[in-house]
């Protein structure tokens, strides 16, 4: 019980997701159809940015960076101001996975450097939403919206129509949060000798990077991206290989599992058609609590033809718990690796604010009456 316990307070997403796994397990035997429920492109592309991005963080190229940010900032609150909208911004075209995996390190080793760690959940939580409303306004910004976007075959002007005012909405309420940042000036609270910079390892750890978002894009096959990485990291740097963050790849995949049975419980599927037909708005936001809204949109856009509720339905959902989006396992999962015993607080944060804009922007898309 002890080890367990253990397990447990050390990861604690991946221990009730690997529950909810074998509970489901009990209501649908494992059989062949198990294999289709992992999304091999997920992971692969997961990794393979972990893994380059981890590498230019330990050749101590993101703490140089932080130090230039940091250097030509005013104060803690346009610091947060910057940060948050990176994320917003930049998710939006290189999707929100990839944004907070680059952004969040440089947000960790520029608070540890000024002596501001204790905002770092706040600012965290803040960046998490941001990426997960800024990717909703484009077909690229994550993959729901993709698959909607062809799916339904839906016109990018429709598109941008149904987006635009939740994204717009999202950032004004990002904006006004960021004001609770005190105006604390930015000052370097350690000293600090920046490691000379081997070029050939940063060369490679940018070409690893690019490689592995133009796998996101679908440019080069995820397979190959995923081999490149793994056997050139196994070649020239194995303690990166090693310092890779595989227990959040078991997460993806116990989470996979529970929601590939899930959609296969003959009364969960009865019931979900039923609601559907109520209200695709509101169940995509319900279903997306549990399933996360990239499973959410797959799987009730069998049930409905009303894409503009669904599309808006499954980008709000990506608000609430931690697993309607997988971007923020990412990011919870980023946070508990540097701030270990510190997650309790994370949670609190993560979910009150995670409410308030799920309950804001739901009623302003009740409103919208797609």
């Amino acid at each position: 019980m002890s080890k367990l316990k253990a397990v447990f307070k050390r990861e604690p997403v991946l221990s009730i997701a690997a529950v909810l796994a074998v509970v489901s397990m009990f209501f649908v035997p494992p059989d062949g159809e198990y294999i289709s429920y992992i999304d091999l492109k997920t992971l692969g592309c997961l990794f393979c940015l972990m893994a380059s991005v981890k590498g230019m963080e330990r050749e101590g190229l993101l703490r140089r960076v932080s130090l230039a940010i940091a250097g030509r900032l005013k104060n803690l609150r346009v610091l947060a101001f910057f940060l948050v909208f990176a994320c917003f911004f930049f998710s939006m075209f290189i999707t929100n996975d990839v944004a907070l995996i680059a952004i969040i390190p440089i947000t960790f080793t520029i608070l540890s450097v000024c002596g501001m760690v204790s905002w770092s959940a706040f600012l965290v939580v803040l960046q998490t939403v941001a990426a997960n409303i800024g990717s909703s306004l484009t077909p690229i910004g994550n993959p729901q919206n993709l698959y909607l976007f062809t799916h339904y075959e839906m016109p990018l002007s429709e598109f941008f129509a149904v987006m635009l005012p939740i994204v717009g909405a999202g950032g004004a309420l990002l904006g006004a949060s960021c004001l609770l940042f005190p105006s604390l000036p930015l000052c370097q609270s350690e000293p600090f000798s920046p490691q000379p910079l081997t070029k050939q390892k940063i060369a490679l750890y940018a070409v690893l990077f690019c490689a592995s978002v133009a796998a996101v894009f679908g440019f080069v096959p995820y397979w190959a991206a995923t081999a490149i990485v793994f056997f050139m990291l196994l070649a020239t740097d194995r303690k990166t290989l090693f310092a890779v963050d595989y227990s959040l790849l078991l997460t993806f995949v116990v989470i996979f599992v529970f929601v590939g049975n899930l959609a296969r419980i003959e009364p969960i599927h009865a019931f979900l058609s039923h609601i559907t037909k109520a209200s695709t708005l509101l169940t995509a936001i319900f279903t997306s609590q549990f399933t996360s809204n990239v499973p959410a949109a797959i799987l009730l856009s069998g049930f409905t033809d009303r894409a503009k509720e669904l599309l808006a339905g499954v980008n709000i959902g990506g608000m609430g718990t931690l697993i309607a989006s997988m971007a923020s396992v990412i990011s919870y999962k980023m946070y508990a690796s540097v701030h270990k015993g510190h997650t309790g607080r994370y949670m609190l944060l993560f979910t009150l604010w995670n409410v308030a804009f799920l309950a804001v922007l739901t009623v302003l898309g009740l409103l919208l009456k797609y």
